[in-house]
């Protein structure tokens, strides 16, 4: 099935097109990369133009304010054409990043066990992987991934552009999906999706 994307950011397209990808899916434009208010108010014309193409929309469960992932799509988008995959990454597409332990371990180049077991409990799942790059034994990633001393910044000036190659190359997206039941059904409805062509 051939899907366009709706998504807050960089880094949650280079998910997106993986998962896509790895399900045996084609991705097509990408549309958004402006944060989750941006989805918000548009997103039911993105599913009004669904169409016969699918849609796949990502968005991070912690920046929604609501109280379940199950609200935010009950009140964003009750109605959604059959071809709209709408999912909320709990608590944030950093989780599912970081789900995948043993990987994001190699990539940050820090010891496994400083890797967090339940990524959806995470208050800030991208804090925590900044957090871990702190600690990294690679000057590179530190450089990259850490926010410069004085900068108002969240995050490096690399961040989105070594996370999202991550993602590309060397993100394990099946050990991630056993530590992350958000990205586990992501992934279960894309196979669905496949199996029924």
């Amino acid at each position: 099935m051939y899907f366009n994307l709706l998504v807050e950011g960089y880094v949650d397209e280079a998910v997106a097109q993986r998962l896509l990808q790895d399900c045996g899916h084609e991705s097509g434009v990408t549309y958004g990369k402006k944060g989750w208010n941006y989805i918000q108010q548009r997103i039911g014309s993105f599913d009004r133009a669904a169409g016969v193409h699918g849609l796949l929309t990502l968005v991070d469960f912690m920046d929604t304010g609501k109280s379940c992932p199950p609200a935010v799509v009950h009140d964003w988008l009750p109605q959604r054409a059959a071809t709209h995959l709408f999912r909320v990454a709990v608590r944030e597409i950093e989780s599912w990043i970081l789900a995948d332990r043993k990987g994001v371990a190699r990539f940050l180049d820090v010891p496994l066990v400083k890797i967090p077991r339940d990524v959806e409990a995470l208050a800030d799942p991208k804090q925590a992987l900044v957090n871990l790059a702190r600690s990294s034994r690679s000057r590179v990633i530190r450089e990259a991934l850490v926010p410069r001393t004085g900068y108002t910044a969240m995050e490096g000036p690399l961040y989105s552009s070594e996370v999202a190659r991550f993602v590309r190359l060397n993100w394990n997206h099946d050990a991630a999906r056993l530590q992350s039941d958000s990205l586990h059904r992501c992934i279960h409805r894309l196979l669905e999706l496949h199996d029924r062509k």
